[in-house]
């Protein structure tokens, strides 16, 4: 199994994934890695309900998720998208042993006390945390919520605010 793209969206699964997203990279299969969504059954149905029939997904905890994609094969047509609620679990995954070189981030809700860097990511302190310990892993971070909108680092969206 191929994946083709690893995503940050507190949103999961949603419009930009089912209708930019899975065209753009032709995903057969979404995982989404969350320790809080496998056993909220009604929200896992939601989730499962908002794509198209032939797009598998799964939903799992993190260390699952990450059990999951070390066991999957390669092969023409497994093309796999594999989302995050947060960066904390992003962490988690690496630790775990989820080998990644690029990170995508969609959206990160905007609440009081987080610092806006661009129209769809806001952080807290904890958040520019995790994202340094994944600058430390050598992964390319960057901002794009959409395929068609440009790819911003997101360093250097940290560095225009002053962090």
């Amino acid at each position: 199994m191929t994946t083709v793209l690893f995503r940050v969206d507190d949103r999961l699964i949603h419009g930009q994934i089912v209708a930019a997203w899975v065209p753009y990279t032709r995903a057969t299969r979404i995982v989404v890695a969350d320790n809080q969504l496998p056993g909220n059954l009604l929200q896992s149905k939601i989730l499962r309900m908002a794509v198209p029939p032939k797009l598998r997904v799964e939903i799992l905890s993190v260390r699952q998720a990450v059990t999951f994609m070390g066991q999957q094969r390669s092969g023409p047509g497994l093309l796999t998208i594999m989302l995050f609620a947060g960066l904390e679990a992003v962490v988690q995954a690496i630790d775990e042993g989820l080998c990644l070189t690029e990170l995508n981030l969609g959206n990160i809700h905007n609440a009081v006390g987080k610092l806006q860097i661009a129209d769809s990511i806001s952080l807290s302190r904890s958040e520019i945390a995790c994202l340094r310990t994944l600058q430390k892993h050598d992964l390319k971070i960057t901002v794009q919520p959409v395929p068609t909108s440009p790819a911003i680092d997101v360093f250097t969206l940290l560095q225009r605010k002053g962090w």
